[in-house]
Order: structure tokens, then C-alpha cells, then sequence
């Protein structure tokens, strides 16, 4: 039982001491405690200014009280001796002031000393003499308190033209009580600083940090069902705060968009990858229960070769957009003449267009010469050319103009098609992206991905111009580094 309770304590003391650990550790208690640190020192730097203006103004006051009747009773004992000193004295009844008047040798003439005043030692004043200016001396009260601060005598003594000596004093002691009430009064309002900075504190913490627990919140609950909905509420601070619930709220729209792009670019690729391995799971087991024969085999090898070729294609040329946004495509570029390569890609689908009755019109010159690599800008005109096959209707046009302008050539491709939504303009760029209308036909979304990359790999640029049902122009620009 003894054992038992005493642990108790212990262990509530330990659980304290681990909340306490955990607390001081967050940014709530720092900021908290930082609050109180500046608003308790503010309030102590504020203290001892008004504590040393307060000790300055009460020294002035009690030595213009001092010199005032130094020189009131200077100038009676000078007049009409030391006798008129002594009716000045009784007459005003100074009895919280200190008054001595001296001979030429400093021998004591007159002395009055208020009654309180015995634990000063005023033989010292006849072993010191002052000179003939205004001086300031001092007298430290014999206190029975070690740790107590003295009381003090300022005197100010005045040499008259005959050596006499006049002395004026005054205690210090009324204004030290003034100032320790100030310091009393100043302890109890520091108490209440000291709840007041925390509780301030902590307030303050919470309410600027209120925010951030909602974004915490909204972290959690993504976490815990999946979902991607959620969204932080946005203060009205118009602060860094409310930018950053923002900022966040936007990402979250960002990751959510990117979450259901690649969705829906998962269930594309699912798509068009179950065709080719359909059909060449189908050559495969037809191969297999027909009847043994050489050239029925090499049939179905070559559509397995073929369907094989598709997957290939689409999964290299994920990998070079990838490789082209990681900035770490590999081009051999060497120089080619870009309009005879421009009609090699028009000749292969010269015989696409003419199953559509689209007219493929070019315009460039018979030679322009610059440093590509060849097999990647195939690729560039070639997937432009099939987006531009692809949606054009039949009976279209399709227009490929090449030009120099200034360094750079100018590669563009204007079709007569459906033309592309406002909205997806900028969006068309991104891989595995298919707009709604671009759903009805085969692909990935890939082509124009592909098209980017290659041509910022070369350090060009390309842009679109479309309007709905007129048609789209792609316009590649090249550096041209190589003179016709």
C-alpha cells in the first residue's frame, strides 16, 4: 500500500514533466513564451524609466529646496548675523531640513538637526571643509540592517566672504520611501503583467496558428478517407496566413486535377494497351489451334511483332517525355535540310489524307539548312501532322508553311478542324491529356507532350492559336544555327 500511493505522485509528476516536454515543443508555447518575454521586458524597460525619471525629478526637487534656503539663510546670517539665522529657523519651523553654520577654522557656531536624524555622524563635517564654491557632500545614516540601503545626507555648503561656513541638508530618506512604494506598487502590476503576457500570449499563439491547424486538419482528413474535396477555409486577415490557406486551398485543386487526369490517363492507357495485347494474344492462340503450317506461323508472328511494335512505341515515347522534362533527352544533332525532311513525313501521310479527302497544302523553300537532330523533329512533324489528320473532317485542309525569320525558322501547321475549347489551350501540352471532344478518337494524348519536348529540347519554343470550328495552327520555332 505505502509503495502504491507513493508512486502515485510520481507518476503524475512524470506524466506532467512528458506533457510539458510535448507542449514547449510547439510553436504555440514558443510563440506564447516569446510574447511574454518581449511584453514583460517592455514592460520592465518602461518601469525603470519612470523609477529613474521619477528618482531624478525628486533629487532635483529636494536640492532646489536646498539651495533656496542656503541662500535665504546665507544671506540672513551674513546681514544680521547668527541670531537672525536662529529666528529664521523657528520662524518657517524647518524641522525636515539640516542647518549648521561654521566659523572660519570650521569650528560649529549653530546646529540644528532634527530629531530623527541621530544616526548620522555630524563630527565628520568639522574634520572636512569645503572650498569657496558650492559643494555638495554627504552624510551615510549607521543602519542596524545589513542588507538595507542606507538612508543619506545631502548637504550644500556655502563659504561667505568671511570664511564662515553655511550648510543646508535635507534626508533622503522621505524620497527612498516614495520610490519603495513604487517599486511595491510596481511588483504587484508585474504580477499581473506576467498573467496577462502569457494569457495574451497564448491567445495570440492560437488565434495566428488557428490556420494552420485547419490546414492540418484538412491533411489529416485527405489522409484518412482519400478524398480530395477538402478544402481549407480561408481567413479574412489578408496576411501571409490567409496567402498560405491559398496557396494550399490551390495545390489541393492542382493535386486533385493531376489525381483525376492520371485516373482517367490510367484508364486510356488500360484502354489502348488492351487492344494490341488483345489482338496479339489472338494471333498467338490461333497460331496455336490451327493446323501445323510454316507460313500460318510466320503470319502470326509478324501481328504479334506488329502489336508488340504499338506497345513499344507508346511506352518509349513516355519515357522520352519523361527524359525531356527531367532535362536529360539525348539528341544527335547533325545538319539536315528541313523542307526535304518536311516532305518524307508529308509523303507517309499523303495517303491518310487522300481516305479523308483532305487537301495537304506545303509552302517553304526548296532548301533550308539547320543543325537538328533528325529522327526527333520527324517526330515533332510527324505528330503534328496526325492531330491535324485526326480532327480536320473530311474535305478539310491541312497547311504547312516553313520560313526563316530573323535566327530562328518558323515551322507551322494550320488545320481547318474542330479547333480546341479556350480552356484546354493550355492544358493540351500535358501528357496524357485528352480534351472532351478529343475522346471519340484513338490515342493517348501523348503526341503533343511528345512535340514540347522534343522542340524545348532544342532549345526552341511552340505555341497554338485556335477557335472553335475553324481549326488550330501549331507554330514551332527553331533555332536556325546554320546558314542556307
Amino acid at each position: 500500500m505505502l509503495t502504491r500511493s507513493s508512486s502515485r505522485p510520481y507518476g503524475a509528476w512524470a506524466t506532467f514533466l512528458r506533457n510539458f516536454n510535448r507542449k514547449r515543443k510547439t510553436i504555440g508555447f514558443r510563440l506564447a513564451a516569446w510574447f511574454s518575454l518581449v511584453f514583460i521586458l517592455s514592460s520592465l524597460a518602461v518601469f525603470a524609466l519612470a523609477y529613474f525619471l521619477l528618482s531624478v525629478s525628486l533629487q532635483q526637487q529636494d536640492r532646489q529646496i536646498i539651495e533656496s534656503e542656503l541662500k535665504l539663510l546665507a544671506s540672513r546670517y551674513e546681514t544680521h548675523g547668527l541670531q537672525a539665522v536662529v529666528e529664521e529657523i523657528n520662524a518657517r519651523h524647518r524641522g525636515s531640513l539640516f542647518v549648521r553654520v561654521a566659523g572660519p577654522h570650521n569650528q560649529t557656531l549653530l546646529q540644528h538637526v532634527p530629531l530623527e536624524w541621530n544616526e548620522f555622524d555630524f563630527k565628520q563635517l568639522e574634520t572636512t571643509r569645503p572650498g569657496d564654491a558650492l559643494q555638495w557632500t554627504y552624510l551615510v545614516a549607521d543602519e542596524e540592517e545589513i542588507f538595507e540601503d542606507p538612508d543619506r545626507l545631502e548637504i550644500l555648503s556655502s563659504t561667505l566672504p568671511d570664511g564662515s561656513l553655511v550648510q543646508v541638508g535635507k534626508s533622503t530618506e522621505a524620497r527612498k520611501d516614495i520610490l519603495d512604494y513604487f517599486l511595491r506598487i510596481f511588483a504587484v502590476v508585474m504580477i499581473a503583467v506576467l498573467v496577462i503576457g502569457f494569457t495574451g500570449g497564448a491567445l495570440l499563439a492560437s488565434r495566428s496558428l488557428r490556420p494552420l491547424r485547419d490546414l492540418a486538419a484538412v491533411l489529416r482528413s485527405i489522409r484518412k478517407t482519400g478524398k480530395m474535396d477538402e478544402r481549407a477555409p480561408i481567413p479574412p486577415t489578408a496576411d501571409e496566413l490567409e496567402e498560405l490557406a491559398r496557396v494550399f486551398n490551390a495545390l489541393l485543386e492542382t493535386v486533385e486535377s493531376l489525381v483525376t487526369r492520371m485516373r482517367g490517363a490510367l484508364d486510356d492507357i488500360a484502354h489502348d494497351l488492351r487492344t494490341p495485347l488483345t489482338r496479339l494474344r489472338g494471333a498467338a492462340e490461333m497460331a496455336l489451334h490451327s493446323d501445323p503450317d510454316v507460313n500460318t506461323y510466320k503470319e502470326a508472328l509478324a501481328d504479334c511483332l506488329e502489336e508488340s511494335e504499338q506497345v513499344l512505341t507508346m511506352l518509349n515515347t513516355l519515357a522520352d517525355i519523361s527524359e525531356a522534362e527531367a532535362g536529360a533527352m539525348r539528341l544527335e544533332p547533325q545538319e539536315i535540310d528541313l523542307p526535304a525532311l518536311i516532305r518524307s513525313v508529308v509523303g507517309v501521310y499523303q495517303h491518310v489524307a487522300e481516305e479523308k479527302d483532305i487537301t495537304l497544302h506545303t509552302e517553304m523553300p526548296h532548301q533550308l539548312r539547320l543543325r537538328a537532330d533528325p529522327r526527333r523533329l520527324r517526330q515533332v512533324v510527324a505528330n503534328l501532322l496526325d492531330n491535324a489528320a485526326k480532327y480536320t473532317p473530311q474535305g478539310g485542309r491541312i497547311e504547312i508553311e516553313v520560313r526563316p525569320e530573323q535566327e530562328n525558322v518558323l515551322l507551322s501547321v494550320r488545320d481547318t478542324g474542330m479547333g480546341i475549347e479556350p480552356g484546354e489551350l493550355s492544358r493540351i501540352w500535358d501528357r496524357l491529356y485528352r480534351g472532351e471532344a478529343g475522346r471519340s478518337q484513338r490515342g493517348l494524348g501523348l503526341g503533343l507532350s511528345l512535340v514540347r519536348a522534343v522542340v524545348l529540347a532544342h532549345k526552341g519554343s511552340v505555341e497554338v492559336r485556335s477557335q472553335l470550328q475553324q481549326g488550330s495552327r501549331f507554330v514551332v520555332s527553331l533555332p536556325l544555327n546554320t546558314a542556307n
